[in-house]
């Protein structure tokens, strides 16, 4: 009789609905639709400037290098399914590609792991030539297809300075994506680290080879020795070179942003100017939880007759 009455009163139906939802939900189901996606070649600067540690945000690394890998998670955490990213390196003129823009969703844990291992001990050469960087990273883009976009890191040191900065021999705008600007805008010493990334000091000017036609010469030893004692005592300060990176965007076509909270640059790269609607394919299991709940619920929810009668 109790059960007859329970059939009666609807919570029956419901159960069996909420049990034909999760079964379906086993099925992983999913549907195509239409959204933005994303495909993004990420080049990380991975010169020792990156080890300046100049950012004070709560609960994130202070160094430039590990604060921008904090970001690069946060971009792929928001990034949507159907997205692809790939990952390079940039150090002294060169980028280096550590593999090809992939599905994100289903291969994020191996790209985590990958950066999360970048550090500035993967470098070939301790030199940093901003812009000529910077164009190799667009050439390398350019070669992966045309919805390829580049996000190109760095604090735009540049060590030892160039007289000029090289021409551009590309088409402006030809690659769309950002260049973005890591570390604050004060002048800061850069850590000495060891081979087991121990911090041994800091870097100090007589420690970066910078030859200078003339420093030579009988008349002038006593001076040279004078200004590279003074050296010995001065630190090699670095700081966010925001004016050149600026200009080097002006000049390839890219947009610049600083890099100051990894929010923002998330928001940023999910620009609709960036993207490209494709169909994907939507999981349905959490709609599918969702009315399963609810169909548990409902019976246990106070009737509108009950309140009223309590009123």
């Amino acid at each position: 009789m109790i059960f007859h009455r329970w059939k009666r009163s609807g919570s029956f139906w419901l159960l069996i609905l909420a049990a034909l939802a999760l079964a379906l939900a086993l099925l992983r189901p999913t549907l195509r639709l239409p959204q933005p996606v994303y495909r993004y070649v990420f080049v990380v600067d991975i010169t020792q400037s990156m080890n300046v540690r100049d950012y004070h945000v709560k609960d994130l690394p202070a160094d430039r290098l590990s604060f921008t890998k904090a970001a690069l998670h946060k971009v792929l955490e928001d990034l949507p399914c159907g997205s692809e990213a790939g990952l390079g390196l940039f150090t002294t003129q060169n980028v280096q590609l550590l593999f090809e823009p992939i599905e994100i969703c289903e291969h994020l844990s191996v790209i985590n792991d990958v950066l999360a291992h970048i550090d500035w001990r993967m470098a070939w050469a301790a030199n940093s030539h901003i812009a000529q960087g910077l164009y190799a990273g667009i050439r390398e883009t350019q070669k992966l297809g045309d919805e390829t976009r580049l996000v190109f890191i760095t604090d735009g040191q540049q060590t030892p300075p160039l007289p000029q900065r090289p021409v551009f021999q590309g088409k402006p705008g030809a690659v769309k994506g950002w260049l973005v600007g890591v570390g604050g805008l004060g002048p800061a010493p850069i850590p000495r680290m060891d081979m087991d990334n121990r911090s041994i000091g800091f870097w100090k000017k007589s420690d970066i080879a910078m030859t200078r036609v003339g420093d030579a010469g009988a008349s002038g030893a006593n001076t040279g020795a004078s200004r590279r004692a003074d050296q010995d005592r001065e630190l090699y300060l670095s700081s966010l070179d925001e004016t050149e990176l600026k200009a080097l965007a002006g000049i390839t076509g890219l947009r610049y942003h600083r890099l100051e909270r990894p929010g923002a640059l998330s928001a940023a790269l999910r620009a609709p100017e960036f993207g490209q609607m494709r169909p994907v394919a939507a999981d349905l299991r959490w709609v599918l939880a969702t009315w399963a709940l609810a169909a548990v619920l409902v019976p246990y929810l106070p009737s509108p007759r009950a309140s009223s009668k309590r009123g």
